[in-house]
Order: structure tokens, then C-alpha cells, then sequence
């Protein structure tokens, strides 16, 4: 019989999506074993935070609520993303959507990304 009780988790389904990065931000470890972290509530603007700082939780990621500007500012900083995103589908959609703009500010940071912009 197993006497040692088990520790209940603080649950974060009713924090924004900002409080929850914070949280993990903050202290991961401890986030993750003290609050049932609610991953789907983050949005892109969070995962950037959160990818730009612990890139180890990209499989956490919600990719559908990473916007283009979120990728564009993800790469910006963490250009090695072009490999570690597991979504091949939204990745090369990504490509395609991004405008002049936006590969104008993603290559002046990481100009070897050039190779994924398409022909048009």
C-alpha cells in the first residue's frame, strides 16, 4: 500500500495565457510539477517567450496559435527553430504566407534563412 500521498497539482485552466508563461518562465521545474500546466491555452505570443528562453518545450507547443509575426520573431531569435518545429506541414505553410516585410526583418537578423524564402 502506497502511504505517501500524492501531490495535488495547482490547476491553471483559469490563468491567461501570460500568467501561465510567466509561471513556466519563471521557474519550470517547479511549474511543471507543481501546476497542471495548461498548454493549449498559451498563445503565440507566449510561445515565443517561452521557445526563446526553453527551447526544449517545442513539442509542448500549440502551433496553431503561432501566428506569422510570432514565427518571424522566433526565428529573429532562435533561428536553429527551421529545424526543431515538428509540424512540417505548418512550417513550409509558414514560408509561403510570410510577406516582403516580414522576410525583410527575418533576414536582416539571421540572413541565412534566405534559403527558405520562395520564388515568386
Amino acid at each position: 500500500m502506497n502511504t505517501e500521498k500524492e501531490k495535488i497539482k495547482w490547476d491553471t485552466s483559469h490563468l491567461a495565457s501570460a500568467d501561465i508563461a510567466d509561471l513556466i518562465l519563471e521557474d519550470y521545474e517547479k511549474a511543471d510539477r507543481d501546476y497542471a500546466l495548461s498548454w493549449k491555452r498559451i498563445n503565440g505570443e507566449d510561445w515565443v517567450r517561452i521557445l526563446v528562453k526553453l527551447p526544449h518545450l517545442v513539442d509542448k507547443c500549440n502551433w496553431s496559435e503561432v501566428t506569422n509575426a510570432d514565427w518571424v520573431e522566433l526565428l529573429r531569435e532562435r533561428p536553429e527553430f527551421v529545424e526543431l518545429c515538428k509540424d512540417e506541414y505548418w512550417k513550409s505553410k509558414m514560408w509561403t504566407v510570410l510577406t516582403e516585410r516580414d522576410w525583410s526583418w527575418l533576414l536582416d537578423a539571421q540572413p541565412q534563412l534566405a534559403k527558405y524564402k520562395p520564388e515568386k
